[in-house]
């Protein structure tokens, strides 16, 4: 992912996939693992 933040406003269906790979890596790196195959049970 680059260095700097970047915004532009886009409909989803026009993102390439190397934009859907950046935000995938954006959203991981600040929220961590989520979704049904990496959900903690409940303590």
């Amino acid at each position: 992912m680059s260095a700097g933040v970047r915004w532009k406003i886009t409909w989803e269906n026009d993102l390439e996939p190397s934009d859907h790979a950046e935000l995938s890596e954006f959203f991981r790196a600040t929220y961590g693992p989520t979704g049904e195959f990496n959900a903690k049970p409940f303590e």
